[in-house]
């Protein structure tokens, strides 16, 4: 009591640093005082008369709040602190018991935690760890996020350090004969990152410990130590390692260093099992297998050990590679005469085992970029799972009035490709803001709506290379759109429909030519049919239009003919800027011409005895979109001069 009281007189003159600390229960919570630091500092407990005060180490037991006081302002220089937990299974059923450290505690020390693990005699205590596993590292090495976790073994021949681990490794499980503790130190300053593991009673013991090691797939490779590892271990005891090992994939076994022990009795021994092979057993000092497949466990075996200062005991750091079986499919693709055309594979199913390397470096997709010849590998890389597609960059000069026409076709790929061609692209590039005009070579364009879709054996998807799709069209025998302009770049995708190899489709898909620009962003240049209703829908149907965005139709109305103009399908936006608008009026500017907002009703049919034009533009929406379908159906008919206008 007469030191507390001094503490007390101490604590008043200088700095003082307090913490509150409640230990769980059933945990004990000991701060100890580094060697050789702050002789001048002591430790606390409570206040007032009932103070104690210890130099060296006090160790708070129970669950209630409890004042702990230090005579000095940075305690965490001078002292650390364990939070110590007895796990004893001989007396609960000690069944998958989730253990985790507080994460807030004690930031200013340097903190140890520590279970204490106890079961049956002749049984083993089993540590699961989380998904991402341990990692075995040397005595020396620490972990790279500050987090270091040992496990040590107490038998009647004394203690043993099993091993020195970080997180994010392979190791699963480790059982452990009899008892033993699970430590993690982490530094002071750093912040705690709980990893929980489960505690449980494991079966009867086969050696004294068991490790499960799950190895990814390759290549790999992860190195492995003994008890007491540089320092030597001494007793006659068996370490065993169980390798789960990836289909496809060969496995060697390398023994790096090894420190043979003076054997009194029997001999060190390395003992394999090997799925369905016999037992084999090797010397530390034979080849270890070598290129082998499947799951496989090594049993190591030490001999009862001469234990004197002068006589090192058995250390063995011993690593295990994986890597691919098999032999690849190797390719050479040169496209160095194809010019602008780039190829992208990629492997569909990240469940497969498939390997592709490009230039013999793995890669996870590979790209062979235009004007350059690459070899290609596959391993294990079923054609189901592999997509091969393809893009042609093509660069228009300037020109006028299209004067000349490019044909779109696909080019002959290298027919040692493993994988057939799934999609092909064309990027079209012009210059001085040109606008792109887009013919079928087979007659007219049809775009893919609701009441009639694209079912050919191939579609094209046609966008603007920096907007939004314009549609998906093919060439059909009912096809109504003669043309199709665009201002500025265009994407155009052919889609297979009911064919599994693009490059079997022969012949031209699209014709283009480049004209001056245009004032709207897309026309389309529309021949209804007569034989039953057209469809003309707005840019990226049913999606809407981007905002601001106009399109235009022409449409030609044949000689004695009427065309009839319905809004079958409006979706109008809450506009925040401007407004959109439906222009209707008569290609030769000599009738009159009708307009719409989004804040009016829209009429139906219009009636028009002659070609027209049909305009849309877009604002910029506050809200929901704009997105027009519209029904033109041709029916005979004579222009009816001075007829009156019905439509508000």
């Amino acid at each position: 009591m007469f030191s507390g009281l001094i503490l007390l007189q101490i604590c008043k003159i200088s700095e003082c640093h307090k913490i509150e600390v409640t230990p769980d229960s059933g945990t004990i919570v000991i701060f100890t005082k580094k060697p050789g630091q702050g002789l001048d500092c002591s430790v606390c407990k409570d206040e007032g008369p009932s103070q104690t005060c210890n130099s060296i180490l006090l160790k708070l037991t129970e669950a209630q709040p409890t004042t702990v006081t230090f005579n000095c302002s940075q305690p965490g220089d001078i002292f650390t602190v364990e939070i110590n937990q007895e796990i004893d299974c001989l007396t609960s059923s000690c069944s998958n018991i989730a253990v985790h450290p507080d994460s807030t505690r004690f930031l200013e020390f340097t903190r140890t935690f520590t279970w204490d693990l106890k079961v049956q005699s002749g049984k083993v205590f089993q540590l699961d760890f989380p998904s991402l596993g341990m990692r075995q590292i040397k005595p020396s090495e620490s972990c790279p996020d500050k987090h270091t976790y040992s496990i040590t073994t107490y038998q009647r021949t004394g203690p043993a350090n099993l091993g020195t681990f970080c997180r994010n490794g392979t190791i699963s499980r480790v059982q452990v004969l009899y008892r033993g503790r699970v430590t993690l130190e982490v530094p002071k300053g750093t912040d705690l990152s709980p990893s929980d593991f489960k505690v449980s009673m494991g079966p009867a013991a086969t050696a004294l410990v068991e490790v499960d090691v799950k190895l990814p797939r390759g290549p790999f490779s992860a190195d492995f130590f003994t008890p007491n590892y540089a320092t030597g271990w001494y007793n006659e005891e068996k370490i065993k390692w169980n390798f789960a090992v990836k289909p496809m994939h060969n496995f060697t076994v390398h023994f790096q260093q090894y420190t043979a022990p003076e054997c009194q009795r029997k001999t060190v021994s390395c003992d394999y099992a090997l799925g369905d092979k016999p037992p084999f057993s090797r010397t530390p000092k034979d080849n270890q297998p070598t290129n082998e497949q499947g799951d496989f466990s090594l049993t190591l075996a030490n001999c009862d050990a001469k234990k004197v200062a002068i006589v090192p005991g058995l250390s063995l750091n011993f690593n295990v590679e994986v890597f691919r079986s098999g032999t690849p499919y190797l390719c050479t693709v040169d496209l160095r005469n194809e010019e602008g055309l780039s190829l992208q594979i990629e492997n569909k199913n990240p469940e497969s085992y498939c390997e592709m390397s490009l230039n013999s470096v793995m890669q996870k997709k590979i790209v062979v970029p235009a004007g350059t010849k690459a070899d290609l590998s596959f391993l294990d890389c079923p054609v189901q799972d592999l997509q091969l597609t393809a893009t042609k960059v093509i660069d228009f000069p300037s020109m006028s009035a299209c004067d000349t026409r490019t044909s779109l076709s696909i080019p002959a790929l290298d027919p040692s490709l493993p994988v057939p061609l799934h999609q092909f692209t064309w990027l079209l590039h012009v210059r001085d803001q040109g606008t792109v005009d887009l013919m079928s070579p087979k007659g007219n364009l049809h775009q893919s709506l609701p009441d009639k879709q694209c079912n050919e054996r191939v579609s094209m998807l046609i966008s603007e290379t920096e907007g939004s799709n314009i549609g998906q069209f093919c060439s059909t025998a009912e096809s109504t759109i003669q043309k199709i302009q665009i201002k500025g770049n265009v994407s155009i995708t052919v889609i297979p429909k009911n064919i599994k190899d693009l490059s079997q489709v022969k012949g031209p898909f699209l014709g283009v030519c480049i004209s001056p620009e245009i004032t709207e962003n897309v026309i389309y240049t529309v021949s209804p049919l007569i034989s039953g209703p057209t469809y003309t829908a707005t840019p990226n149907w049913p999606d809407g239009m981007n905002p601001s965005l106009s399109a235009s139709w022409i449409v030609y109305v044949p000689q004695d003919y009427k065309a009839e103009l319905w809004f079958s399908s409006v979706n109008k936006p809450k506009c925040d800027t401007g407004h959109t608008e439906i222009i209707v009026g008569p290609l030769d500017s000599q009738g009159q011409t009708q307009s719409w907002r989004e804040d009016q009703s829209f009429p139906g049919p219009l009636i028009q005895h002659q070609s027209f034009y049909l305009n849309m533009s877009n604002c910029e929406p506050k809200s929901d979109h704009f997105a027009v379908l519209s029904k033109i159906r041709i029916t005979e008919g004579f222009p009816i001069f001075c007829q009156k206008n019905s439509f508000k």
